[in-house]
């Protein structure tokens, strides 16, 4: 019986420009998703210079009426719950979470590994989605900008 590879999916939270110099440059491999802010095309094309960058409006921050601010687990959840008035509903999240995990998981399955980079709160939802899915890996803290994480699948 042949051993499989596991599959990795990284996630790459959008840094500002001042911090680019600290992230590391990746080699080849498959297309590198990417979320239409301007700090996360930096940071994708800064870290991923060899790849195709597919950027689509599936992977924007949820759009908040009072800003994102820091993206912690109860915040998160009270915006689930009860978004707030004039904030994107979080079903509509949810749906782009679970079109953005199935292309991350085909690329995947193509590639060996996918990446993600976006902004701290839509990777912190996209982290659960893996995380229910069957890959493991940290869903415990926010995102910091600039901070990746790999998820791992048949390790």
């Amino acid at each position: 019986m042949e051993a499989r590879q596991p599959m990795t999916i990284l996630l790459l939270c959008q840094c500002g420009p001042g911090q680019l110099g600290s992230l590391t440059a990746h080699g080849p491999g498959g297309p590198a998703l990417c979320s239409p802010d301007p700090d996360a095309v930096a940071t994708a094309q800064h870290c991923f210079p060899d790849r195709r960058i597919e950027v689509h409006a599936r992977y924007r921050e949820p759009a908040l009426a009072h800003g994102s601010g820091p993206a912690g687990r109860l915040r998160r959840l009270g915006w689930m719950l009860r978004p707030g008035p004039g904030d994107e509903s979080a079903e509509s999240v949810r749906r782009r979470v679970i079109d953005g995990s199935v292309r991350l998981v085909e690329l995947a399955k193509q590639h060996q590994e996918s990446t993600l980079v976006a902004g701290p709160w839509l990777l912190g939802l996209v982290a659960y989605k893996l995380n229910g899915i069957g890959y493991r890996g940290s869903i415990l803290r926010a995102f910091k900008p600039g901070e990746s994480r790999a998820y791992l699948y048949g390790a």
